[in-house]
């Protein structure tokens, strides 16, 4: 599998000729926790580095030695790379260094078979397979994750005609009570169910609820296929009671512009998009310049979390915010780059994190958040929700409504206060008006959006929205 790495490959020498001088030096994973790299000094001089990451969070380098290029002496790729893994090893390194691990997620089912007899390992292993040629990248690598880590360690050896409904069972309040995984972080302790807050318990039961349709589906697949008999066994295997916790929290527009002047330029532009467009961070990083007004008045989103792409259409301000970062680039270069030059991956977590916290914006908002904070927005302003889901990607609105459908409140009272037959007359009540005031849909006009500097949108309506705006302010 290839990855991604912090420079051109290292072991060609026609890249390490087109590098420019520099201070800080090149670096290519060779696993998580592992550099090698090459250090092109302003001086013209050209060393083979290497480097760890440290259990504290920090970098450990060193200097392997000079680069030898067209037979002038000096260490080759393959020399550097031996020197490095004979640093890696030493005593002194070990004691310091993180645990390495392999670039790239896990690709097969860590399933073997151990029993005769069909197991659920078999009928996962079959599953898997047919999702590796069916379903979108994304979806299988997380299917995958969540069988490996969930279902096989519990359940892979268990024969089918064994699985019963305390199996079942015992399976659920397993991983309700295990503590959730957080990459390669040491797990926390085991929580009994009755010992869980509401919170925890219904995250760990949306994640149940996630595991149990996978092996619902392998079960009922291999029972289609004929190597279950009794379809009782995936019959009998049922979600369990859950629901969303609607979305609380989201940006108003002022505290949208804040987050924009705390953000860097690079960053800004990635936020901006987002506050426009509503689309993931991983949707926005692969967005290419042929994706840009091609078809419709906004932007085409290529098939990321699953099969479907879908165009997400924009008003006037954000297609002039896309045109200018479009301008000048070829059809396929990608939209929005690092100020490096470098693709947008996982880099813009601490980048964002920062400008959350300059903004004075709570620790825990996150850059998925401006998709919510699209969503809500939307909501709010009384768009249909088969409109608010399209724009997003969803299949239909159950998800919409489940999340944001308590945010209808401005629809639902202005429908209310017009046809609602009153009672009693009510004396002019300033609490009612304070209450008004501190509602986010009234800090600022609903139809607000971003102000980008860059932007070009004209227009009488535009003018119109905009002098109105200016004039609430004042």
């Amino acid at each position: 599998m290839q990855h991604k790495l912090h420079s051109p490959s290292l072991s060609c020498s026609e890249n390490i000729g087109l590098l420019p001088n520099r201070n800080s030096p090149y670096w290519n994973i060779l696993e998580y926790c592992r550099h090698i790299g090459l250090e092109k000094l302003p001086d013209g001089r050209r060393h083979w580095m290497a480097r760890v990451r440290c259990r504290s969070g920090k970098y450990k380098q060193t200097r392997l030695g000079l680069v030898g290029l067209f037979d002038q002496g000096g260490l080759t790729y393959e020399d550097a790379l031996t020197a490095a893994n004979q640093w890696f090893r030493l005593p002194e390194i070990q004691a310091e260094a993180s645990e390495p691990y392999a670039v790239g997620g896990t690709t097969r089912l860590n399933y073997v078979k151990s029993k005769e007899g069909f197991t659920i390992g078999d009928a996962l292993q079959d599953f898997v397979e047919w999702k590796r040629v069916s379903a979108a990248k994304t979806y299988f690598a997380t299917s995958l994750s969540l069988i490996n880590h969930h279902i096989v360690p519990r359940l892979g050896s268990v024969l089918v005609e064994e699985f019963t409904g305390r199996t079942f069972t015992d399976f659920c309040v397993d991983i309700l009570e295990s503590p959730p995984k957080r990459g390669r972080k040491t797990p926390g302790p085991r929580v009994r169910l009755e010992d869980l807050s509401h919170e925890a318990l219904r995250k760990r039961k949306k994640t149940l609820n996630t595991v149990i349709g996978i092996l619902r589906l392998a079960l009922q697949m291999a029972w289609e296929n004929g190597d279950i008999k009794s379809e009782r066994t995936w019959r009998c295997i049922r979600r369990v009671p859950h629901a969303d916790t609607p979305r609380q929290y989201f940006l108003t527009r002022s505290q949208a512009k804040q987050l924009l002047s705390a953000c860097r330029s690079d960053l800004s532009k990635l936020v901006l998009a987002a506050l426009y467009t509503g689309c993931r961070v991983s949707e926005l990083a692969m967005l290419r310049v042929r994706d840009v007004g091609g078809h419709v008045f906004g932007v085409y989103v290529a098939p990321m979390k699953s099969y479907r792409g879908r165009y997400v259409f924009l008003p006037d301000e954000g297609m002039s915010f896309m045109l200018d970062q479009i301008d000048g680039k070829d059809e396929e270069d990608l939209v929005f780059r690092m100020s490096s030059g470098k693709a947008w991956t996982g880099c813009h977590k601490h980048l964002f994190k920062d400008a959350v916290r300059r903004a004075g914006l709570p620790e825990a908002f996150v850059f998925h958040g401006l998709r919510h904070t699209y969503a809500s927005q939307l909501v709010q302003a009384g768009t249909p929700l088969a409109v608010v889901a399209r724009q997003l990607g969803h299949s239909n609105t159950d998800t919409v409504s489940r999340t944001y459908g308590h945010l209808c409140c401005e629809t639902i009272e202005k429908e209310l206060s017009r046809r609602f037959a009153p009672l009693r007359r009510v004396r002019n009540d300033t609490r009612l008006k304070k209450l008004r005031a501190s509602l986010q849909t009234d800090e600022v006009p609903i139809w607000s959006w971003p102000v980008s500097n860059r932007s070009k949108a004209s227009g009488t309506l535009v003018s119109l929205l905009r002098a109105r705006e200016d004039e609430l302010r004042s």
